[in-house]
């Protein structure tokens, strides 16, 4: 069967639809585009209004596309499911039944008896044709923090960790395959929990493993960093990246979403880390325009911002979620205020990656070639920073280069030494 699939959202989306086309190639289906397609599989997200809005305009798609085919089948499934249910030719699948897609499309009869199947977030296979280079691995799924504009822990439940035995498994596999780099990914992978492995149990174990790989971690919360992860980053298999967390750099902002720290506390989790990595990259997610923030709570983010040395950042203007305790609150920041903010602190990391990236002139990195197109080899660094070179370099291996920064394209041309 020609399949098409689509994904929004977050990383674990991105892990789960990995798997699931992998999946489906193995057992014979053709993976194509959407015109083309006689099952579009969409794998929904329903954070923002906006995604959501993004996952109807494609579901709406699909069906004007089968109106004219009326053998196309659709499947949407994740955040923005619901419970499982079918409506004609489009299937309804949550997340506690999306490993079992690949399953439904070998039987379709398999999907009237879906609820006397187990409900697991953790039971899709290996992503092995979805790269050689960099490739997800999920390792945990749900949030109770309950931040004050975020819809997640009802979407997505409370917090369940895939067991350490599991992903040792599934890291073995993907690494005898040829893969390279692991993305460790989950919805809050800092309450990483299975019997008794906390994330640093469950990192030091898998740098045991033998094999010449690394290990990426997604984002994460400063409340998880402490002095055992900053150690096992130090390690030559860990990539020297942390996305970590921050959304405001207001006292009173981060207390109205219920991030259970302060700047200061943020401040001293980046200190602790950067003083046995110094070079760390550091990235984080802002939102502006929250409500009741002031243009002095605008200035506290682009301060901390400034203070911690991110080298890029993800700006959010703020927009109401209903379901959300934020929802109920005055969304009072004028539209062209979140605009202008969002402008201004975006120039500002400009320059600071920028700033950033020259910590690398003339210094040596060892960087993995993903991809070689017209002579020039493309990649990424132990620090998660892309890397150049001239040279039409073997794929999915490392090299030692000696960094030189290119500020009219924003990346490290590297010499290989």
């Amino acid at each position: 069967m020609k399949f098409a699939i689509t994904r929004l959202g977050c990383r674990l989306n991105a892990s789960e639809t990995e798997s699931l086309s992998s999946t489906l190639q193995k057992a014979g289906h053709e993976l194509t585009d959407r015109d083309n397609a006689e099952l579009h599989i969409i794998n929904s997200c329903g954070v923002t209004t906006a995604s959501e809005r993004k996952t109807r305009q494609l579901l709406y798609q699909s069906m004007r596309q089968a109106l004219s085919n009326a053998d196309i089948k659709i499947i949407l499934a994740g955040c923005g499911a619901g419970k499982e249910r079918r409506e004609g030719n489009i299937y309804y699948i949550s997340n506690d039944y999306k490993y079992l897609i690949p399953d439904i499309v070998s039987d379709w009869s398999l999907f009237d008896r879906i609820e006397k199947c187990a409900p697991s977030r953790f039971a899709f296979k290996p992503a092995e044709r979805s790269s050689k280079t960099r490739i997800n691995i999920k390792i945990q799924d749900g949030c109770d923090n309950f931040c004050s504009y975020c819809i997640i822990p009802l979407l997505r439940g409370a917090p369940e960790s895939k067991p350490l035995p599991a992903i040792i498994d599934e890291l073995n596999y993907l690494a005898d395959s040829g893969c390279k780099e692991f993305l460790l990914t989950g919805v809050c992978i800092g309450s990483y929990s299975s019997d008794n492995y906390k994330l640093t149990h469950l990192l030091e174990k898998l740098l045991e493993l033998p094999g010449n790989f690394r290990l990426h971690l997604s984002s994460i919360s400063p409340l998880a960093v402490d002095e055992g992860l900053a150690d096992i980053l130090q390690s030559s298999k860990m990539v020297k990246h942390l996305s970590l967390s921050l959304q405001s750099g207001s006292v009173s902002i981060l207390e109205k979403m219920n991030r259970h720290y302060t700047p200061k506390d943020y401040m001293k989790k980046v200190e602790s880390v950067r003083k046995k990595i110094p070079k760390l990259n550091l990235t984080t997610d802002v939102i502006v325009g929250f409500p009741d923030e002031t243009e002095a709570d605008f200035k506290a983010t682009c301060d901390i911002v400034r203070d911690a040395g991110f080298s890029h950042v993800h700006i959010f203007r703020y927009s109401p979620r209903p379901g959300t305790k934020a929802f109920e609150m005055n969304d009072n920041v004028a539209e062209q205020i979140k605009s202008k903010r969002s402008k201004i602190l975006l120039n500002q990391c400009i320059g600071q990656k920028k700033e950033y990236y020259r910590l690398f002139e003339n210094t040596d990195s060892i960087f993995l070639n993903e991809k070689t197109k017209n002579g020039v080899s493309r990649g990424f660094n132990e620090y998660y920073i892309p890397v150049e070179t001239a040279a039409p370099l073997q794929q999915n291996e490392f090299f030692r280069v000696r960094t030189k920064f290119s500020d009219q394209n924003n990346v490290l041309i590297g010499d290989i030494i």
